[in-house]
């Protein structure tokens, strides 16, 4: 009777889960059923295989995706756990398991609710940081509103910085309200001369120009090691971005590069530096860090035309390329390519565009590499493999 009640729960549970109406996660120390919730930010849906989910009355999200999608840059400490969301000259600092917040360094304290805390989705097998969406959106500035019926949690800000497609950007002023523009996303979709034709190579006119992005700077650190508090995400993109510069230039190509030094530079003004030079190919260079030690490998990632309606050709084949010459330059463990729609700077730009995560600066294993003299050379020679690899497949001139 015992182990028939013990299969009926679980089934139970299992149901749940594959239905919608609950996912399995693990926080403090303890299995439970969350119920996901829908998540839209200045009327986008936030697509992402980590869903948000509501639980004692909160409803939280994954930190690096909402961060990414309100245009925000997030810098995380993994030795102090904590987070650093910067956005249009806001700053606020959140710490895991922490009720002390510091806006604009002025300190507050969060409700027990609020408190930013690390969840590990079993489906996925992977540990995010998640944070309340209400405090954190109205902290930056945004506003919450929340359908009840369709357990959806919208949040918009009208000053922050987006970037519209060139052809919609003469059609939408920036001082509409939202509604109008709404109404005129919904007139745009029900015309057929809207359609868009996709294609599965890209015509390039003379020499393919490439847009190199070094993660982060600045101010804006991104991951910090837990191994070695001097070793930076900003620096280590930068190196590695340099070289991959200096080889493409050899090889042929049109190279801009979105910053050369420590310099902070707008996710939205990434994206439009490759739109404004029609580039044919975005590449833009991240280290990762997770809350386990045990993580680690390199992971592409990129978002499907499906789901980003600027795109005009397949995504998937700039990614796979990445993925294949990364694996032979270095060796290292290749994760699964994982699509991110979410992200600013591979929804904001027109061309094929990926992001690679070169390894975790919390991992060990990843940092005995990432340390070694020239390593930063081995990892620029993948992803140049990588683009010469798509440009001979997919690029037509």
């Amino acid at each position: 009777m015992k182990k028939f009640l013990a299969c009926l729960v679980f089934f139970l549970l299992m149901s749940q889960t594959v239905f919608g109406r609950s996912i399995p996660v693990r926080m403090d120390g303890k299995s439970q059923a969350v119920a996901p919730v829908s998540v839209q930010v200045n009327g986008k849906n936030l697509n992402s295989a980590f869903s948000p989910f509501a639980t004692n009355n909160r409803t939280l999200v994954p930190i690096r995706e909402i961060t990414e999608s309100m245009g925000a840059n997030v810098a995380w400490n993994n030795t102090t756990k904590s987070a650093q969301v910067s956005l249009n000259g806001k700053k606020v600092l959140l710490k895991v398991g922490s009720q002390a917040v510091y806006i604009d360094g002025k300190k507050k304290t969060v409700d027990t609710g609020s408190i930013p805390q690390f969840a590990f989705y079993k489906g996925q097998g992977e540990t995010k940081t998640m944070v309340p969406l209400r405090f954190l959106s109205e902290a930056l500035d945004f506003q919450v509103d929340w359908n009840q019926e369709r357990q959806l949690a919208s949040i918009s800000n009208m000053k922050a910085v987006t970037l519209l497609p060139k052809e919609d950007q003469k059609k939408a002023s920036p001082v509409k309200k939202q509604e109008e523009v709404k109404k005129q996303d919904s007139a745009a979709s029900d015309t057929k001369t809207e359609e868009r034709v996709i294609q599965e190579k890209v015509h390039a006119k003379g020499p393919v120009t490439v847009v190199v992005d070094a993660g982060h700077g600045g101010s804006d650190s991104g991951a910090v090691s837990s191994i070695d508090s001097s070793v930076k995400e900003k620096d280590l993109t930068l190196k590695v971005t340099t070289s991959l510069a200096n080889l493409l230039r050899a090889r042929g190509y049109e190279v801009i590069e979105t910053r050369t030094t420590d310099e902070f530079v707008k996710l939205a003004k990434r994206a439009e530096i490759a739109n404004d030079e029609s580039a044919e190919i975005f590449v833009s260079v991240h280290f990762n860090s997770a809350g386990s030690s045990a993580a680690n490998g390199i992971e592409i990632l990129y978002a499907p035309e499906s789901k980003v309606k600027i795109k005009k050709e397949e995504q998937i084949h700039l990614a796979r390329a990445l993925h294949e010459e990364l694996k032979k330059a270095t060796g290292s463990n290749m994760r699964s390519i994982k699509q991110r729609p979410d992200l600013a700077v591979l929804r904001w730009t027109e061309m094929p565009a990926a992001l690679c995560e070169l390894g975790f600066l919390s991992s060990p294993k990843d940092m005995e590499k990432i340390q070694e003299d020239g390593y930063h050379e081995v990892l620029a020679t993948g992803i140049a493999n990588g683009i010469d690899r798509y440009v001979r497949d997919y690029v037509v001139k």
